[in-house]
């Protein structure tokens, strides 16, 4: 709809207020009011100042009152040092960052009138810029750009004026974008600059300290062999005076570091300067999540759930992970899952894998494509169980009971806490439980409660069934599926239980070991996001240590087993 059909009385104000400036200032000349292409509203007017008449345009946005208007300059020329280029809208007071409805059109022209007299007023003030940039809007239009860490900045300028040493160079060629960083300074090496899958090219290049006073070159062959010759520098200068050839070349001043390079593009040889992007090195994390590089977690279940944990527990900081599943990803899964189309045919566990390494870099991840609690050999179970009870956390994300017995003797077994996760049928909500020693009880138990709380309400609970996890039947001929958004809140609830675990062992910021979020209007939740805490009884220490006589009757039972090992030596000597 075109808003001043829309909203006529605005528009008639607007028009009115335009009119009354003019009958109130002598500055303000020639106002015509006309429809522009798309029928959107605008107004000509000039503004006089010292005999000059300056032609503007003022357009109103489609959106308008609900965004500003745009002022130009009618011939196209740059009328100041506020302005988005050459013929471009001029930047005023009111703009889309400060803009209220209650600002009107007549407001805007007043705003153009001081902007030109106050910058054509020798003898005045200078005018003040309130345009701030963000690092976004600075590069969105360089697809050349260095990323400078502190570091290595500060390695860089301790170097010797005037001196030139070789250093190696990372590029990487990323969404239509080239962007290269140091990772070798003086024969010292930082390895890869990406992860491992991501696809770099390293080269050699030369980076040199410059004298105190001397400026960085123009990005153009002239600029750069003109400065390597000022340094003295000769081969360096002839390289750059090549009809051909790639070259790297990092400058740093006192003030700045640039990445100037050039490349061969059929029969041109191209220079140019890459926009400089600083690394940030603050930390985005709670201080306590520092614990969780040192922390392993196994994962039992890489499906939408199990992904998605996966994925923000390495954005939270753990970097050893232990991922079981023997299924495979299809295109199907797309809709609810960490994975993307290129894991297509691929075991879960294995892109997964992948997936934490784009995200993290160095990791370390140990797969196992085994279906636990499924037709495995004795040998395989085994081994994954072992795997499992030397992790610092076991986590259960596959929903399956048969899967949950394994998960929950290996929690037992090595006193290690277990937690677990599921979405309902349909994605009505979801369920999210942690158990350790001595705070809750046993892993069955536990899970015993919980099926016995949700089964309490009179209503049958929406458990995840077997065959399709996610579905539930509706009245109507369609099922109730659980989307995207579903698991991923239920993953991120399980992830905070996860970090909770690792970082307070003996603490939580949690009041319930468990709970029931719900998702929609069904079941026992009267509404979306409503929670229901589940608490559990019992906290007894899941295994009693051994007395003297279950120590011996052990020995005993060795002895009888494995005669020959013992060969007299377990008797006392005379």
């Amino acid at each position: 709809m075109i808003w001043w059909l829309e909203n006529p009385t605005r528009a008639r104000t607007e028009r009115q207020g335009v009119a009354n400036l003019a009958e109130r200032v002598a500055w303000l000349k020639g106002v015509r009011w006309h429809l522009s292409n798309g029928a959107a509203l605008a107004v000509d007017f000039e503004i006089e100042h010292d005999g000059d008449s300056v032609p503007l345009t003022m357009t109103y946005a489609e959106f308008h009152p609900n965004s500003p208007p745009i002022v130009l300059p009618r011939d196209g020329s740059r009328l100041s040092n506020h302005q988005y280029g050459a013929g471009g809208n001029l930047c005023l007071e009111y703009r889309a960052d400060n803009w209220e409805t209650s600002i009107t059109g007549a407001m805007m022209i007043e705003s153009a009138h001081r902007l030109i007299a106050g910058e054509r007023d020798v003898e005045g003030p200078e005018l003040p810029s309130a345009h701030a940039v963000s690092l976004g809007q600075s590069v969105r239009g360089s697809y050349f750009r260095f990323l400078l860490t502190r570091q290595m900045e500060e390695r860089l300028k301790a170097i010797a004026p005037g001196q030139s040493f070789e250093i190696g160079i990372a590029e990487k060629y990323y969404a239509d974008t080239f962007t290269v960083t140091i990772i070798e300074t003086d024969g010292v090496t930082d390895g890869r600059a990406w992860p491992a899958g991501i696809r770099e090219t390293t080269k050699r290049g030369q980076a040199i300290r410059l004298p105190e006073g001397t400026a960085m070159p123009a990005a153009t062959q002239a600029g750069i062999a003109d400065l390597l010759g000022a340094l003295g520098l000769g081969a360096l200068r002839e390289a750059a005076l090549a009809a051909s050839g790639e070259m790297d070349l990092v400058l740093a001043s006192a003030t700045e570091t640039a990445h100037f390079y050039a490349y061969d593009a059929g029969q041109k040889r191209v220079f140019g300067r890459s926009r400089l992007l600083k690394v940030a090195t603050s930390d985005r994390l709670p201080d306590d999540y520092s614990l969780l590089a040192g922390k392993s977690v196994g994962i039992v279940g890489c499906g939408s759930l199990g992904s998605k944990l996966a994925a923000m527990l390495a954005r939270a900081g753990v970097r050893m992970f232990t991922l079981v599943d023997d299924d495979v990803f299809f295109a199907e899964n797309l809709v609810r899952n960490e994975l993307g189309a290129a894991a297509a045919g691929v075991h879960k566990a294995d892109a997964v894998r992948s997936r934490l390494i784009e995200i993290a870099g160095t990791i370390d991840v140990t797969v196992r494509r085994v279906a636990l609690g499924g037709q495995e050999s004795a040998d395989s179970t085994d081994s994954v169980m072992s795997a499992l009870r030397a992790c610092d956390l076991i986590i259960d994300a596959t929903a399956d009971a048969h899967c949950f017995n394994f998960c929950a003797a290996v929690a037992k077994e090595s006193l290690k806490p277990l937690v677990w996760g599921e979405v309902f049928a349909g994605g009505i909500g979801g369920l999210v439980a942690r158990v350790r020693s001595g705070h809750e009880p046993e892993p069955q138990a536990a899970r015993n409660q919980i099926n016995a709380w949700c089964n309490a309400h009179g209503v049958p609970a929406p458990l995840a069934g077997l065959a399709a996890p996610y579905e539930a039947a509706t009245g109507s001929a369609r099922p109730l599926v659980a989307d995207d958004a579903e698991v991923s809140i239920i993953a991120g609830h399980l992830a905070r239980l996860a970090t909770d675990v690792l970082t307070l062992p003996e603490d939580s910021a949690f009041t319930a070991p468990a709970y029931a979020i719900g998702l929609r209007k069904a079941w026992i939740f009267s509404q979306p996001f409503e929670t229901w805490p589940i608490e559990l009884a019992g906290s007894a220490p899941w295994k009693a240590e051994q007395d003297p006589a279950s120590v011996a009757d052990s020995l005993a039972l060795l002895r009888e087993l494995l005669p020959s090992a013992f060969d007299g030596h377990d008797q006392p000597s005379e």
